[in-house]
């Protein structure tokens, strides 16, 4: 018995614990507490749990029971996102410690909310004629209940039509024929309205049908149109069309039995013509009448081809096909067949035949097993008789409950209802079927019975207003197909399909008993829940039956309770009073009463009262009902007498305004004279004024008074104050005198008697204008009675012929006149039209004045110069222009023009001085920016001898960078002709005007500043970072100075160490650096670009986020535990490998590989054969080098000749070998495996099995060579364990001996830190010596590596390194389909597989759950295998139909060499790139492969440049060795 030192079982102990995982050592953390799953929309849920009492949360392991979705998180909630609608989750949570122990899960449930569909699945068109199209479609590829279908037909540049369906088929009718339709179809659930899916189809030409009976109708149109004359009539015979639904019946080896329907026409088919051919021959032909043929005499495993063809009288159709193959030949049973026999000499004889029939055997399975129906207790299923010719005597059908004992029943139909079963459980039932001979085997199905049916859950009934209830419940175990809610107040049955009810236009108070029943239509059963509910307190209704009573001294008003079931507190009266007469005020009153009346004493008289009553209950106060009424009318009070006016011989005009107390509706006014009775006169109420015929030149009182609706005095009122007056006697003056007055005319008259004045003089004049043609001067007015003589002024224009007219009173009779003739005056102004300067000649042109007062005879046009000398010139009447000529320049001239006439001696009104400037001009001017802010200005002069004293410059600016805006203006005195503007804002736009002396018409040019180099950009700050990147922002420079065109940005260490720069679009402000290194600090350069060039930078340092290191504590100890023990293992395997390299002969060479294209890969393809015939050909005492592939990169020259294949007698290990003799047979045992599956049976138990390096256990090697060099299991008798995985061989080494059945990924191993992993993959166990312990649950290529380049993505797999072209959205855990895209559909799916994701341009939604290679795809050959993956799918394109079952790469092909010869994956080639990174797809076409040798490897298996070594492993990432412990590292 061996013995060790108390230290040495110590530091064993110490270092199992190290290895002990942590839950096991520690116990598992508490659970999460208080789960809760709340959806928040269709696609997104929410969990959120309590953190446990007692223990050491790290983090929480959050997972979607049955998906694919898993994370971890910090916070005690996390969300959900890219689920599908209406679909129940089970969600679960787990505690983590620091040490990576996991607690048990919590979980909850819940459900998504209802989304939006999306678009219906596998529209197509139905049928289709003229003038209609049916479509059908399926249900979109959703767990939400679609509640309807919106169809839509659209004729191109149309509005289109629309229809809405519940069902998944509508019928399009009344279109045009031959015209082309979009029909778009619309699914919609409760939450709303989703994408469309559309077809287009064109309709047939209009035409009638053939053997068919119309009615055709004319009518005559004229005004209108006449009755149709009609008649019927028959359309001919026509050709038919094909044979609808033509399929195979039954078919066997040497018979097929087809049937179809009669094709789509009225006429009588005559026959039926059916061909039948086999590829490559001539076709055979029948003539039938029925719909059904059987073609015999066929080869048995032939494909055939029939085709049937329909014809009438007119003529034959076009043909409906169909292929079948027969079946292999052989009797069947119970089948009578003619046997014959002939003897054979130099001929045949005549046959011998005998009749005879098999005898009955035992049947084959039922055909077409199904199930027709299910509930929760009964299952029917349904069969056909199975394929034979024997009777079938009895079909026994069992039933079998998992654990249970089947039960079994006996039927002789093809049929059978099996009830008595249990709710919501998995049954399997198997149908056999009995002949005489007895039983066959048996078919069978397997189905699970649905949740029993029950009523309504929680059935509540809440009174929400005055007149709804609403009805709501929860669903039974079973979802009915619908419910049926008993509305007793309507005496009516609604089928619902939802889970609540509104019952709607109910009254206030009203109670109800309702009852709510699940209905099943499978079953036809409903089951009944009843509850009660009340409406509540509502608006109560009006009052009824309101009226009004009105007397001399009151009114009032009275109604009747509303009809309600509510109890009435108190009624609201309000009321309006207008007044009916004068200025109609209104005013308005109130009060509340119990009482149903309510009177107002001593009403105002003749006012409308408006009452409004309304009931009011518990504060609410309802409709109110209206009623009115008027009081009565009084006398009105005194009209106001306004005037009194004599108008002609004994006529007097009365005026009067109505009384200010009217008090009723007047309808008369009366005129009395004096203390009379009666009145004179009576007008009625809208009369305001009237005339009173009286004696003239008689005094008297007038006074009116007003009549209205009143009782006392006939309605007649107070009168009025009374007003005295004479009435007028007109008489008209004998003459009338026309004199001057000044320029005026004066009109003069004496009365024609002295003693009776006149009512009033007319006087009237018209002038006419002599020196305007058809200009008049008209006007009249009205003059009083004087006794002494009167005169008027007229107003007159000069040179004017006027007559003057005079009459009196209103209704004037001839007038006496008189006329006279005005006196010239002086002209007004002419109009100065235009003053025109050329060679210091001043052009004056004019026109005749607007008011010429005369005949004009002269014009006189005066100026006045610069030196105040004044002149002028005197033209004629004729003349409107003159020239006035100077002989010098310097300064202003004013003109003016005046005109004469004939009888006037002055001249007239001068003209509105105007002015022209004698000043020299600039012909030409420039403007040119020479320097930054400077614009230079060069100008010609117009005149060269007029000098020029001073120039006015003014220039304005306006950026074009920012909103500044300026102007500025300076003087230059002297004869110059240039001049530069300094201090100018930079790219702006400069406009110059100058000004000769004091010139108002400049001269103008315009130029644009040169740009200048930008401020630094402001307030640049970081916004974000994470270990691998940061993102800066930053604001626009205070001053751009030009046009801004990008941002530079440039990242250096702190020393000053250009990492990166970028030049990005002017549009932006912020930037996501890339590919930096964790915990670091860069210094971050902004600087905006414009035309002048990079502007100042601004600069800020950024630091990326730290990744915390955990040092492996464990993991050192063992190794400095292991390093002694491998030292001396190190030792014997040296001196086994000397020994083995002196005993044995060198490894032959492998047979020649041809050259291929890139010579590269010549060499590699060469070195990989070499290496793989090496693992190969291995015999017996032979030794090679399995692991290192060292030939494959012995050195930098490469040979491309053929390898010498003689034997050499040396024993030196570069010496080479002959292909051994079984080379046919090791080929053929090898061919369907992988190189490291293979086990060759020439090698002895101590020889190397060709394994993955990763299949080898062995923890105490320190370099993956040794594994490829050495076997592990010095023991293992190779007879018995070749033909096992080298990984499930046993070894005796092994601390678990029951392991060796798995992978060496899943074996329990004492060297990894958690036996519980391994189940997983190695790159998923929890390992406490990596950097994240957070990252135990992804691949290694998805951990976050502390001292990983972040400039490099080798951590993840090919298709997830980000290439230089593509946006890095901070995806990097994930695989790239999961990374947002913004291009994407649906941003939302990224928590899926790319396959997985809801994309609506595939051919099939509901295959989005699949991998993209197992969608049903309408393009494949075979639809029925999208089950498989594409390699495994039957394609009648290959080469070789029953390599269909093995992927594309195991198929073998046609064209190569060496039929055993198996291809591997596309992934597995060697790339023609050289030594760049290989892509998953091959990057050129394969040419065919002529050697056995030719294969390719996985990338991963490839020689990776950034290993340590040259001479790295063809193999994957995980299973090269990691010489660096500090971490996993990919």
């Amino acid at each position: 018995m061996l013995s060790f030192p108390r230290s040495v079982c110590l530091l064993l102990a110490t270092l199992l614990c190290s290895y002990l995982p942590a839950g096991e050592a520690e116990g598992k953390p508490d659970m999460p507490q208080n789960l809760i799953v709340t959806p928040q929309g269709p696609s997104i849920m929410i969990m959120k749990w309590s953190r446990p009492s007692s223990a050491e949360v790290d983090h929480y392991f959050v997972y979607v029971e049955g998906e694919d979705l898993k994370d971890t998180t910090i916070a005690e909630y996390y969300i959900w996102e890219g689920l599908e609608g209406c679909t129940t989750y089970t969600f679960g949570v787990k505690t983590v410690s620091s040490s990576g122990s996991e607690s048990d899960p919590t979980v909850a449930d819940g459900r998504t909310d209802v989304s939006y569909p999306p678009e219906p699945q596998d529209l197509h068109v139905v049928n289709y004629t003229y003038d209609t199209v049916t479509l059908a479609w399926r249900k979109p590829a959703t767990q939400c209940d679609i509640e309807k279908y919106r169809v839509t037909c659209q004729e191109e540049g149309s509005q289109p039509a629309e229809t809405v369906v519940n069902e998944t088929t509508v019928e399009v009718s009344q279109l045009t024929p031959e015209t082309l339709y979009t029909f778009s179809v619309y699914a919609s659930t409760s939450e709303g309205e989703g994408p469309a899916a559309s077809i287009s189809q064109t309709t047939t030409t209009a035409r009638l049908e053939d053997c068919t009976n119309y009615t055709f109708g004319v009518k005559t149109v004229s005004s209108g149109e006449s009755d149709p004359a009609v008649a019927d009539g028959e359309t001919n015979v026509g050709y038919p069309p094909e044979p609808q639904d033509l399929h195979v019946m039954n078919y066997t080896y040497d018979t097929v039995t087809l049937a179809w329907r009669k094709p789509a026409t009225q006429c009588d088919i005559e026959k039926y013509r059916v061909i039948c051919q086999e590829e490559g021959s001539q076709p055979a032909e029948t003539i039938v009448n029925e719909t059904t043929v059987e073609v015999s005499q066929l080869t048995p495993e032939t494909l055939y081809t029939f085709s049937v063809y329909a014809s009438t009288s007119e003529g034959e159709g076009p043909a409906a096909s169909i292929s079948q193959t027969t079946t292999t030949a052989g009797l069947e049973d119970c089948t009578n067949y003619t046997f014959g026999v002939k003897t054979v000499s130099s001929g045949e004889s005549d046959p011998a035949v005998a009749d005879g029939e098999t005898n009955v055997g035992y049947p084959p399975e039922p055909q077409d097993l199904h199930v027709m129906n299910y509930t929760y207790d009964t299952v029917t299923l349904a069969w056909r008789k199975p394929a034979t010719q024997c009777d079938i005597e009895k079909y026994r059908v069992t039933c079998q409950e998992e654990g249970s004992q089947p039960a079994e029943t006996v039927v002789n139909e093809t049929t059978v209802e099996v009830s008595q079963l249990t709710p919501e459980t998995l049954y399997t039932f198997s149908v056999y079927a009995s002949t005489s001979e007895g039983e066959g085997p048996a078919a069978s199905i397997s189905q699970t019975t649905t949740t029993a049916p029950g009523p309504p859950q929680n059935l509540v009934a809440e009174g929400i207003n005055s007149s709804a209830i609403n009805v709501s419940w929860s669903e039974p175990n079973l979802p009915p197909s619908y419910y049926l809610l008993t509305d007793y107040h309507n005496n009516i049955d609604v089928r619902i399909f939802g889970l609540q009810f509104m019952i709607v236009e109910l009254e206030p108070c009203m109670t109800l008993d309702i009852t709510v029943s699940s209905y099943y239509e499978d079953i036809e059963k409903k089951f009944p829940a009843t509850t009660r509910g009340k409406t509540t307190v509502g608006v109560p209704p009006e009052p009824q039956n309101c009226s009004v009573d009105v007397a001399d001294n009151y009114i009032t008003v009275n109604w009747e309770k509303p009809k309600t079931s509510c109890k009435i507190e108190t009624y609201i009266v309000n009321w309006t009073i207008k007044k009916l007469w004068g200025s109609g005020e209104e005013e308005s009153n109130g009060i509340e009463t119990r009482g149903l009346s309510h009177t107002e004493n001593n009403p105002p008289p003749y006012h409308r009262y408006t009452f409004e009553i309304a009931a009011s209950v518990e504060g609410i106060v309802g409709d109110a009902i209206s009623c009115s009424g008027t009081t009565l009318e009084t006398n009105a009070g005194p009209p106001v007498l306004v005037s009194l006016v004599s108008e002609e011989q004994g006529e007097v005009r009365v005026t009067w305004e109505p009384p200010a107390e009217e008090n009723g509706n007047i309808t008369h006014y009366g005129i009395y004279l004096n203390d009379a009775d009666d009145y004179v006169k009576e007008v009625s109420e809208e009369v305001r004024t009237t005339t009173v015929t009286l004696e003239a030149c008689v005094s008297v009182d007038i006074s009116v008074a007003a009549r209205n609706g009143a009782v006392k005095n006939d309605g007649w009122g107070e009168r009025s104050e009374a007003k005295n007056v004479t009435p007028a006697g007109d008489a008209l003056p004998e003459q009338m005198d026309c004199l001057q007055h000044g320029p005026d005319l004066l009109a003069c008259w004496l009365p024609y008697s002295t003693d009776c004045p006149v009512s009033q003089y007319n006087l009237q004049w018209e002038g006419h204008v002599l020196w305007s043609p058809g200009a008049t001067d008209s006007n009249s007015t009205t003059l009083g009675w004087s006794r002494d003589e009167i005169c008027y002024n007229i107003p007159s224009i000069p040179y004017t012929k006027y007559t003057v007219s005079l009459n009196v009173g209103i209704n004037a009779g001839k007038p006496i006149t008189c006329s006279s003739t005005t006196p010239m005056a002086a002209p007004g102004p002419p109009t100065l039209e235009k003053l025109q300067v050329e060679n210091f000649t001043i052009s004056v042109t004019w026109k005749e004045p607007l008011e010429k007062n005369g005949i004009i005879s002269n014009y006189r046009v005066e100026w006045t110069d610069w030196n105040g000398r004044v002149d002028s010139q005197v033209t004629d009447k004729n003349t409107f222009s003159y020239q006035i000529m100077e002989n010098s320049c310097g300064g202003e001239v004013d003109v003016t023009v005046s005109a004469k006439t004939t009888d006037f001696d002055e001249f007239g009104e001068r003209s509105p001085p105007e002015s022209v400037l004698l000043v020299n001009s600039i012909s030409s001017l420039t403007c040119e920016t020479t320097e930054p802010g400077e614009v230079a200005l060069n100008w010609e002069l117009q005149e060269l001898n007029c000098p020029v004293n001073l120039y006015n410059v003014t220039w304005s600016f306006t950026s074009l960078w920012s909103e500044d805006k300026g102007s500025d203006s300076k003087s230059l005195i002297g004869n110059v002709s240039s001049d530069t503007l300094e201090h100018l804002k930079p790219y702006s736009e400069v406009s110059v005007a100058i000004y000769v002396d004091n010139s108002t018409q400049p001269a103008n040019c315009t130029t644009t500043t040169q740009e200048e180099v930008s401020d630094p950009p402001t307030n640049l700050r970081q916004t974000a970072n994470n270990s691998h990147s940061a993102t800066v922002a930053w604001d626009s420079p205070e001053s751009v100075r030009g046009k801004l065109s990008s941002w530079h940005l440039n990242w250096t260490t702190e020393n000053g160490n250009l990492v990166g720069e970028q030049d990005v679009s002017a549009t932006i402000k912020t930037f996501q650096i890339e590919g930096l290194s964790s915990s670091w600090t860069y210094v971050v350069s902004v600087m905006a670009v414009n035309g002048a060039g990079r502007g100042k930078p601004s600069n800020t340092n950024v630091k990326t986020a730290y990744v915390p290191k955990e040092t492996p504590l464990g993991l050192i100890l063992g190794l400095s535990i292991g390093g002694g023990v491998l030292l001396i293992l190190l030792a014997i395997g040296g001196f086994v490998v000397y020994w083995k390299k002196h005993q044995t002969k060198p490894p032959r060479p492998a047979p020649f590989m041809p050259n291929v294209i890139d010579s590269d890969n010549d060499k590699l393809y060469k070195r990989q054969h070499q290496s793989s015939a090496n693992q190969r050909f291995q015999g017996e005492g032979e030794t090679i080098d399995s692991g290192t592939n060292r030939e494959l990169y012995p050195d930098d020259n490469m040979e491309t000749e053929p390898p010498n294949e003689t034997c050499n007698d040396d024993d030196t290990v570069n010496e080479q070998f002959t292909v051994p003799e079984n080379i046919n047979n090791i080929l053929e045992e090898a061919v369907d495996r992988r190189l490291s599956q293979q086990v060759s049976s020439n090698l002895d138990h101590k020889a190397v099995f060709n394994r993955r390096p990763s299949q080898l256990v062995n923890i105490r090697m320190n370099s993956f060579e040794e594994y490829n060099k050495h076997s592990s299991h010095p023991n293992i008798a190779a007879a018995s364990e070749h033909d096992r995985r080298p990984s499930h061989h046993e070894s005796r080494s092994r601390s678990n001996m029951r392991e060796f059945g798995r992978r060496p990924s899943q074996q329990v191993d004492l060297g990894k830190p958690n036996l519980m992993e391994y189940g997983r993959r190695p790159s998923q166990q929890i390992d406490v010596g990596g950097h994240n312990l957070n990252e135990f649950g992804r691949r290694p290529s998805q951990q976050i590596d502390e001292h990983r380049p972040r400039t490099m993505e080798h951590g993840r797999r090919f298709s997830q390194q980000i290439e230089p072209g593509k946006q890095r959205l901070g995806e990097y855990g994930r695989r790239p389909p999961q990374q947002g895209e913004l291009g994407r559909p649906n941003l939302r799916e990224y928590g899926r597989r790319p396959s997985q994701q809801v994309d609506l341009g595939r051919p099939n939604l509901r295959e989005y759950g699949r991998r993209p290679s197992q969608q049903v795809d309408l393009g494949r050959p075979n639809l029925r295998e999208y089950g498989r993956r594409p390699s495994q799918q039957i394609d009648l394109g290959r080469p070789n139909l029953r390599e269909y079952e093995r992927r594309s790469s195991q198929q073998i092909e046609l064209k190569r060499p060496r039929q055993e010869e198996f291809a591997r994956r596309p992934s597995q080639q060697v790339g023609i790139s050289g030594r760049s990174l290989p892509s998953r797809a091959p990057q050129q076409p394969i040419p065919p492969r002529l050697d056995y040798g030719d294969y390719t490897r996985r990338p991963s298996q490839q020689t990776d440049i950034g290993l340590p070594s040259d001479r790295a492993f063809m193999r994957r990432p995980s299973q090269q060795f990691v010489m660096n412990f500090e971490g996993i590292k990919e």
